[in-house]
């Protein structure tokens, strides 16, 4: 993985989610305003606190694997799963919104959401396991088609932007948020690469138990 490890690619991701915290806050404030309580509700526990949740386990990660174990169990229960909850709950309701995992319909958002549930798993049990780092290779792999078309789609905003009279109120939708998805979908594939290219080592925890083992 050259110079770039796991904390230093853990902090990239944190950054990326406090951006996509912001573009969140920022979207939804509309529809929070217009919308009923029980959907703002919604709104914000699908959005916002998953989003929050993720910076802090990034930030952990960021800190210490080791020490990050706990932050694992709190983002599987109130990212991952509480994300889904809400997606599945809003399909519902018919209303569709976009998440870094995908909408209700979207099979490899589902898989996204099974694949991170299952590293969250293992990081929490073991960070530097030899599962825990092919469980963030096979991520990595899921992850590429959505980051790929994220990264596209920012570049046909970008060339749209040199040729095309775009009014200034749709920069928000056709610059910064294909800018922002671009860079969480390069963070997410870049902490995972990094997971899984870190050498093989054992916790201290670990390494004791079997010292003083009969």
């Amino acid at each position: 993985m050259g110079s770039i490890t796991r904390a230093q690619a853990a902090l990239f991701a944190a950054i990326a989610m406090v951006l996509l915290t912001g573009y969140y806050l920022v979207d939804d404030f509309a529809l929070i305003g217009n919308a009923p309580a029980l959907v703002s509700l919604l709104i914000v526990l699908g959005s916002v606190v998953p989003s929050v949740v993720w910076v802090g386990f990034f930030f952990a990660v960021n800190r210490s694997p080791s020490s990050a174990k706990g932050a694992a169990w709190i983002t599987l229960v109130f990212a991952v799963l509480l994300e889904a909850v809400v997606v599945y709950i809003r399909f519902q309701q018919s209303v569709g919104y976009w998440t870094p995992f995908g909408n209700a319909l979207c099979l490899s958002g589902w898989l996204l959401r099974l694949g991170w549930a299952v590293f969250l798993i293992s990081f929490a049990l073991a960070p530097h396991h030899q599962r825990t780092r092919r469980v963030a290779l096979v991520l990595a792999i899921v992850s590429a088609p959505s980051a790929l078309s994220a990264a596209f789609d920012a570049f046909n905003t970008w060339i749209g932007l040199a040729f095309d009279d775009i009014p200034r109120e749709a920069l928000w939708r056709v610059l910064i948020t294909p800018a922002i998805r671009t860079i969480y979908w390069l963070s997410q594939i870049l902490f995972l690469w990094t997971a899984w290219g870190e050498p093989l080592r054992r916790d201290p925890i670990e390494l004791s138990s079997a010292r003083f083992a009969p």
